[in-house]
């Protein structure tokens, strides 16, 4: 399998995590971006990625399908057949991808010229990052000390918000979820899904 790829985007990221924690076999490949097509070698007509080639010629995507389809191959899969509890990790991964949708339409709005800038969608795009922030803070018991189908999209969310957002300083907005994030940063998949070797 080939993973095409970017370190900087936390949709890639998570699926790399997906791939290290079950122990997968994948090949990695550098995604460049080309302008407004986007990542033009990432397959996806879209011009996004992750995505993700399998063996036989066909392509998944986006982030969503190839993280299920990851933990799917797997022996102990993250996601729960227990309906209760798969819903609701289903629920922690839509609030990590919604934050770091939040963190990139904001980014993309400031990188426009200033003139152009629409300061209630700035405002919007921020108020939903805090709001994030705050609603993490609120239910952060549920998101446990190890891996889970949930908890790995926030992580990925809150290191895109100190990257590309750092005007919403949310580990200064709820101190306890910093410190829940700094116990993942040690781990290998978190380590590797920074700095994985890329195919050439």
């Amino acid at each position: 399998m080939k993973l095409h790829y970017n370190p900087i985007s936390p949709y890639a990221r998570k699926a790399m995590i997906f791939a290290r924690i079950h122990g997968l076999d994948v090949l990695v490949v550098d995604a460049k971006a080309d302008g407004i097509r986007g990542y033009t070698n990432g397959l996806n007509p879209l011009g996004k990625i992750p995505a993700l080639e399998l063996d036989d010629g066909r392509v998944l995507f986006d982030s969503v399908v190839i993280c299920d389809y990851f933990d799917s191959l797997s022996n102990t899969p993250l996601l729960s057949d227990d309906r209760d509890t798969r819903f609701s990790q289903k629920t922690l991964h839509a609030l990590g991808d919604g934050l770091s949708d939040a963190v990139y339409n904001y980014r993309y709005e400031i990188a426009r010229e200033e003139t152009l800038h629409c300061a209630p969608m700035l405002e919007r795009h921020t108020t939903a990052m805090v709001m994030g922030i705050s609603h993490l803070n609120d239910i952060i018991e549920t998101l446990g000390t190890g891996w889970s189908y949930g908890n790995i999209a926030i992580i990925c969310a809150l290191d895109y918000m100190t990257y590309r957002a750092p005007h919403v300083d949310w580990a200064g907005l709820s101190p306890a979820l910093a410190i829940w994030h700094s116990a993942f940063k040690s781990e290998a998949a978190y380590v590797d899904s920074y700095a994985y070797p890329m195919a050439k």
